[in-house]
């Protein structure tokens, strides 16, 4: 159910390399990006996957070191990003050998910094190799144009516009001198910028950066890494450098940005001309590009402080210019309106009534007027609104009303009201006074069908549960009371949207401190580029607000998530959006460190996408083998059962599924059993089950349940809303083609199903559900159709 975002074909350079495939047919290069003085970089297509991808060419003047190929490898191929591939060796091996060739040594600097770094805004190392005498990058593919690009077109950009871009860099520059040593752009220059549609950038070409005292190797200043941007401590063997070269950096390019001038390299103080941007933002320029490195800030986090603040000032400016126009045209309407109005005081005192035809009092006018309309006409439409929803809510309260009397009254008061209102009753103009005998015959007759009506509804209550009316919001739904399960009722009520849409996720409930938490991880976010989203969000369930924990976590979609004894979060990695394939992996987080670790399993244990994870919190986890071949939706589940001991980190390969099956839920008897329920033998899903399955651990062998799940059910979402008791939501309706509405409540001990009312959103598959065990169920909808993530986020509460 992932979705890969394709590139629609584009029109090609005149370039030798066009029309090839490299690689063993593996890469065929659709056109020519861009190049320079020592590398090409070119888009290209797999054969095999759907997704644009770009080549970066260099001229292989020597070979790479074993050292270097074993870490890329390394990395590349399942080692653990969050940590030094070879533990042991001396710091000294985080910095670059030297090959000889200068083309080689920039390629491997490049290679290993993208194969150690995970940032969203910088680029991800999928492979290289060597072809022909040329060492080749494969890397994802950033469409938009270059921040000097986009400087030739417009010259210059708005504040608003520059300072956003400057805050995306910052974030980069923040996460590069956290590394361990400090990591140093070095090259920062509008031509490593890239200005992506989405108003979003990244930072490109790491062939420059260096580490924090890494000794110099180069006996020559290095192509393209001293221009004017380059902080006046620079030097060649890059020793003199600290990270406070990328803030100099930094704010000579948001100089540019803002004035549409090339800036010159000074040791001076600048004095800047007058610009329509405010005196804090100029104070950042200023402080930010000071020729001695102690006078300019510190660090890229304080200057990403700096700039936040200097947006909400310019975000106020721009709101005044555009309520009353630039300053400039302000001083000259002014002027012009000064002059008329001495004007008509000399007029006035002539006694004259002449008109004077003043176009600059026209343009003020008109402006003045045209905004005034706008705001009555904004608040009448703000007031129709508000009447309407006045009308709305007065019409509810009448019903409301209504009903409340209506169900206050006794039997025999309804009834009267009734007699006494019918026409008959009417006409009688004296009031009579009934006799004795009349009264006793009403009284025998309201008697009798009182007891006729209350048989009825007993009678009625036996055969069909009780129904009760909730409100949430402008919603509203009914809950069910069951007779079996005492006086169960359950409801859903909305929650504050995810930051994104997501689909194909996982979701976890864990106490901090006795502080509650449901952690999400980014996953399937649009079908347009970028289609995933590589973040760790959390919602405070106290302060009701999300919150991103990570921005750079690693991509996963169609995965699983599960929460052990001591608040360690496991995650499958399903598949993954990072290198699009499916890795055999685990990831560990640790809310309260935000560290984050990989496990690595041994060969004979596969994990796949749609694999399911569970905790039994004694120190074990169990897993489902899932799919492993992605974009094929004939592919079957594996019948893989694997449980690893966390304190031992041993693996062991139990006792095989009764059937291959993927998008199943997982949960516990707490009695020594845990059981599957639903899924599908088919990566398409169109093999759904209605199965209930047990595995017995003592015996470590499985029995199908004789209880079946009402309907066939795969990918949904489940987990224990209270002790003994499971929640199942939606799932995939293979005939729409679209999510399930329905809800269940699952007895892990007996294996009674009730259903629960329908989820009020409608349709929910690729979601996720997290539950603090105490009757509430926290769920990310997914979607309604699989195509369409959405932001939705809701809770389920059951109360008993």
């Amino acid at each position: 159910m992932a979705m890969i975002p394709s590139e629609e074909p584009q029109v090609v350079e005149d370039d030798r390399f066009v029309g090839h495939v490299l690689h063993d047919g593996e890469y065929h290069i659709k056109r020519l990006l861009g190049q320079d003085a020592s590398s090409k970089l070119y888009l290209a297509a797999h054969t095999t996957l759907a997704t644009p991808l770009a080549l970066k060419q260099v001229q292989a003047d020597g070979a790479l070191p074993e050292s270097v190929v074993d870490e890329l490898d390394y990395i590349l191929h399942g080692g653990d990003i969050s940590r030094r591939p070879f533990p042991g060796r001396d710091e000294q091996e985080v910095f670059f050998p030297v090959t000889g060739g200068t083309h080689t040594d920039l390629f491997l600097r490049e290679a290993l910094l993208m194969a150690r770094l995970q940032h969203p805004a910088l680029p991800t190392l999928y492979d290289y190799f060597s072809e022909d005498g040329y060492w080749y990058l494969v890397m994802n593919y950033v469409p938009g144009r270059t921040l000097r690009q986009q400087l030739q077109i417009e010259t210059a950009l708005s504040p608003l516009e520059a300072l956003s871009y400057c805050m995306q860099v910052c974030d980069v520059l923040d996460y590069l001198h956290r590394q361990e040593p400090p990591l140093i752009y070095c090259a920062l220059q509008p031509e490593n910028i890239v200005l992506l549609p989405d108003k979003s950038s990244m930072l490109i070409n790491l062939a420059n950066a260096r580490y924090f005292k890494e000794p110099p190797f180069f006996s020559e200043e290095e192509p393209g890494t001293h221009t004017r941007y380059t902080a006046p401590e620079f030097a060649p063997n890059g020793a003199s450098i600290d990270i406070r070269a990328d803030i100099y950096s930094l704010g000579m390019i948001l100089q540019e940005m803002v004035l549409g001038t090339h800036p010159q390299a000074s040791t001076e103080p600048r004095e800047y001309p007058p610009m329509p941007v405010s005196t804090m933002l100029n104070g950042i320029i200023k402080l930010a590009t000071q020729a001695d490195p102690c006078e300019r800030y510190q660090s890229a986090h304080v200057l990403f402080l700096a700039l936040e603040r200097a947006y909400r000032v310019e975000e106020r400016l721009d709101y005044q210019r555009r309520l009353f126009g630039q300053s400039l045209q302000s001083d000259k309407i002014r002027v012009h309106a000064e002059q008329r109005s001495r004007q008509d005081g000399s007029a006035k005192e002539m006694g004259s009534g002449q008109h004077h035809n003043d176009e600059t009092e026209v343009v003020f006018s008109t402006r003045d007027l045209e905004q005034r309309r706008a705001d009555r006409e904004m608040l009448q439409q703000i007031r129709r609104e508000r009447l309407d929803h006045d009308q709305m809510e007065q019409q509810f309260a009448s019903v409301d009303e209504s009903l409340q009397r209506r169900s206050s009254m006794s039997l025999s008061q309804l009834s009267l009201h009734t007699l006494e209102g019918s026409p008959a009753r009417r006409r009688r103009k004296p009031v009579q006074i009934l006799t004795f005998q009349r009264a006793i015959q009403i009284s025998f007759g309201l008697a009798l069908m009182l007891f006729l009506v209350m048989a009825s509804l007993l009678l009625y209550a036996r055969l069909q549960p009780a129904k009760e009316h909730i409100q949430i919001g402008s919603t509203s739904v009914t809950s069910a009371t069951h007779p079996q399960s005492g006086t169960m009722s359950n409801a859903w009520l909305r929650l504050p949207s995810l930051p994104r849409p997501e689909a194909d996720t996982a979701a976890v409930y864990v106490e901090q401190r006795g502080h509650p938490y449901v952690y999400v991880n980014g996953a399937y976010s649009s079908p347009r580029h970028p289609s995933y989203d590589h973040a760790l969000y959390r919602y405070d369930v106290t302060g009701t607000r999300w919150e991103v924990a990570q921005t750079a976590f690693p991509g996963m979609v169609n995965n699983a998530a599960t929460v052990d004894e001591r608040n360690t979060i496991y995650f499958t990695v399903g598949y993954s959006s990072d290198s699009y394939d499916v890795p055999s992996l685990l990831y560990t987080y640790q809310p309260e460190t935000g560290q984050l670790k990989k496990i690595i399993p041994p060969d004979p244990i596969s994990i796949g996408f749609a694999s399911a994870l569970f905790a039994d919190q004694q120190g074990h986890l169990y897993l489902t083998q899932g799919f492993s071949h992605p974009g094929n939706s004939h592919a079957q589940a594996g019948t893989g059962w694997y449980r690893y001991d966390i304190a031992t980190t041993h693996w062991q390969h139990l006792a095989d599924l009764p059937v291959g099956l993927g998008y199943v839920v997982i949960s516990s008897d707490e009695q020594g059993h845990l059981l599957l329920f639903g899924g599908s033998t088919d990566a398409g899903q169109q093999q759904q089950t209605n199965s209930i399955y047990s595995y017995d651990i003592a015996h470590n062998s499985w029995t199908q349940a004789a209880t079946s799940l009402p309907q066939a059910i795969s990918s949904a979402s489940g987990c224990t809303i209270v002790p003994g008791k499971l929640a199942l939501i939606g799932g995939f309706d293979k005939a729409q083609q679209r999510g399930k509405d329905s809800s269940w409540l699952i007895d892990t001990q007996t294996l009674q199903i009730q259903p629960l009312i329908p989820f009020t959103a409608g349709g929910s598959v690729l979601g996720a559900s997290a539950c603090d065990g105490h009757g509430h169920a926290f769920v990310v909808r997914g979607a309604d159709d699989p195509q369409l993530p959405t932001q939705d986020f809701w809770q389920l509460q059951v109360h008993y």
